[in-house]
C-alpha cells in the first residue's frame, strides 16, 4: 500500500529534521568542547605559573630551610589562600619539587609520585583509574618544578552544563514541529481533496472543464491534464454518436432493399423471376456485410489511437498481396490489373494489417468506378525523402471541387455510380494519418484518379 503524502511528508521532514539537529549538535559539542580544553588548558597553565611564582618567593624569602615543617605548613596556608575551594577544588591537585627531591609540597589528594613524566608542557595522564590533564612548568635554573592536575571529568561535566540548555530546547520542539508539519500539509493538500470531491460528484456524462475552484500551481498540470482527457473524451463520444446515426442512416437502405428482395422471391411464381429476386438478395447481402466492415474499420481507426509495435512492411508485397486478391473482380470487367515495375524491397515502418486495408480500399474503388475494359495500375517508388505509393485507373475521376469532400464519412461524389458506402476514401485517410503520411487526389496519366500516398522517410526503415 502506497503511504498518504501527508505522512509521508511528515517522516521526511521530520526526519530531516532530526538530522540537521543532529549534525548541528555535534558540532556545537564539538566547538564546546574545543573551547573548553581551550579555556581550561589556559587556566592550569597560568595556575601552575602562579603557583610556581609563590613557591620560588616563599622559598627565597621566607623558607631558607624549605624541609622544614613549620615552612611548609606556612606555604601550604598561603597557596590555600591564593586558591580558594570551589566545586571543582577535589579534582584539582599539584605537587612542587625542589632540586629533584621528592614533592615538598602536595595538596592533600595528590599522590607522592610524580603526576607527569614529562618535564614540561601538557600531557594526559591515567591516575588511580581516572583520566587526568597535567600541566609541568619550571623556573628558569629548573631547580623547582610544578605540577597541576584536574580531572578531565571537570570538563565533561562543564561540556554537558554548556550544552544541555541548547539541546533541550531543539529536543522539546520537535513535537511542536511534527504537529506544525502535520497542519500545514494538511492545509495544503486541501484543494486536492476539493478536487477529488468535484470529480467524484460528477454525472458519467458531465465532461466539462474542471473550472469550479482555483487551485494551486502544484495541481494546475494534473487539472490541466484531466481537462484535456474530458475534452478527448467528448471528442470521442461524438464521434461514436455521428457514426452510429450515419451507420444507422446508411444501414436502413440496404436491410429496407433486403426485405423487398426477400418478399419478391417469396411471392415470386416463376422460378426465373424467384431466382433473380435472391440474387439480388444475395448481392445485397454482399452490399450490406461491405458496409458493416467497412463501419467496424472506421471504429477501430479512431484518430486518437497511436500504433504500436510498428513492424517493417514491403509495400510492393503489399500491393502484389491486394492486386492478387482482387484479380477476380477486375477480370469480372475486363480491366487491366497491373504492378509497375519498381525498385524491390520498398520498406516502412507500419502496421500490416492496416497498410493491407488502405490498398485494398483504393485499388477497390479504382476498380469499382472503372469502366469496363479500362485500367488500374498500383506503383511504390522511393527517393531520397520519402516513399510514395500511387493507385492510378481509367475511370471518370473526381471534380477538383470535390476532391477535399471525398474523404468525409458517407459522401459519394455526384457522378458516382454503382454500389458504394462513401467509407473506402475515408478510411484510406484514416490509416495515412496513423502513419504520419499524406493522401493526394489528382488525375491520373489515363484520364482518371490518381489516389497519391506519401510516407516521410524518417518512418523508412
Amino acid at each position: 500500500m502506497i503511504p498518504s503524502v501527508r505522512r509521508r511528508l511528515l517522516l521526511t521532514l521530520l526526519s530531516a529534521a532530526v538530522v540537521v539537529w543532529t549534525i548541528t549538535a555535534a558540532v556545537i559539542y564539538r566547538d564546546v568542547r574545543r573551547e573548553v580544553n581551550n579555556l581550561f588548558d589556559a587556566n592550569l597553565a597560568n595556575t601552575a605559573q602562579l603557583l610556581l611564582s609563590l613557591v620560588h618567593h616563599e622559598i627565597k624569602e621566607e623558607l631558607r630551610d624549605y624541609s622544614g615543617a613549620d615552612g611548609q605548613r606556612r606555604l601550604i596556608t598561603k597557596l590555600g589562600e591564593s586558591f580558594p575551594a570551589n566545586r571543582y577544588g577535589k579534582k584539582v591537585v599539584f605537587q612542587v619539587w625542589v632540586g629533584g627531591k621528592g614533592p615538598v609540597f602536595r595538596s592533600a589528594r595528590a599522590p607522592e609520585t610524580p603526576l607527569s613524566s614529562v618535564a614540561s608542557g601538557f600531557s594526559d595522564e591515567k591516575i588511580d583509574g581516572h583520566s587526568w590533564r597535567v600541566v609541568t612548568v619550571s623556573d628558569k635554573d629548573e631547580l623547582i618544578r610544578v605540577n597541576v592536575a584536574e580531572r578531565l571529568e571537570i570538563r565533561r561535566e562543564l561540556n554537558e552544563d554548556i550544552v544541555r540548555p541548547l539541546l533541550m530546547p531543539l529536543l522539546l520542539g520537535l513535537p511542536l514541529l511534527a504537529l506544525l508539519i502535520w497542519l500545514s500539509v494538511g492545509r495544503s493538500l486541501r484543494p486536492f481533496r476539493r478536487l477529488a470531491r468535484e470529480i467524484a460528484s460528477r454525472e458519467p456524462s458531465n465532461l466539462q472543464p474542471l473550472t469550479r475552484h482555483p487551485v494551486p500551481i502544484e495541481a494546475k498540470p494534473l487539472v490541466d491534464a484531466l481537462n484535456a482527457l474530458f475534452e478527448r473524451l467528448q471528442q470521442a463520444i461524438d464521434r461514436e454518436k455521428r457514426l452510429t446515426a450515419d451507420a444507422a442512416h446508411e444501414l436502413r437502405t440496404p436491410l429496407a432493399g433486403l426485405r423487398t428482395q426477400a418478399e419478391v422471391a417469396q411471392r415470386a411464381v416463376d422460378e426465373r423471376e424467384k431466382h433473380k429476386a435472391l440474387q439480388q438478395l444475395i448481392n445485397g447481402v454482399d452490399r450490406t456485410t461491405r458496409l458493416v466492415e467497412q463501419l467496424l474499420a472506421m471504429s477501430r481507426l479512431d484518430p486518437e489511437i497511436r500504433l504500436h509495435d510498428l513492424v517493417p512492411v514491403d509495400l510492393r508485397e503489399v500491393a502484389a498481396e491486394v492486386l492478387a486478391e482482387l484479380t477476380a473482380d477486375a477480370s469480372e470487367k475486363n480491366i487491366a490489373l497491373d504492378l509497375e515495375d519498381g525498385k524491390e524491397g520498398v520498406t516502412i515502418k507500419g502496421d500490416p494489417a492496416s497498410l493491407h486495408v488502405l490498398l485494398g480500399n483504393l485499388v477497390n474503388n479504382a476498380i469499382r468506378y472503372t469502366p469496363a475494359g479500362g485500367r488500374v495500375t498500383a506503383s511504390v517508388t522511393s527517393s531520397k525523402d520519402q516513399v510514395t505509393l500511387k493507385v492510378s485507373d481509367s475511370g471518370p475521376g473526381i471534380t477538383p471541387d470535390e476532391r477535399e469532400r471525398v474523404f468525409e464519412r458517407f459522401y459519394r461524389g455526384q457522378d458516382s455510380f454503382g454500389a458504394g458506402s462513401g467509407l473506402g476514401l475515408a478510411i484510406a485517410q484514416r490509416i495515412a494519418v496513423l502513419h504520419h503520411a499524406h493522401i493526394t487526389l489528382t488525375t491520373s496519366v489515363y484520364g482518371g484518379l490518381e489516389v497519391k500516398v506519401v510516407f516521410q522517410r524518417k518512418i523508412v526503415s
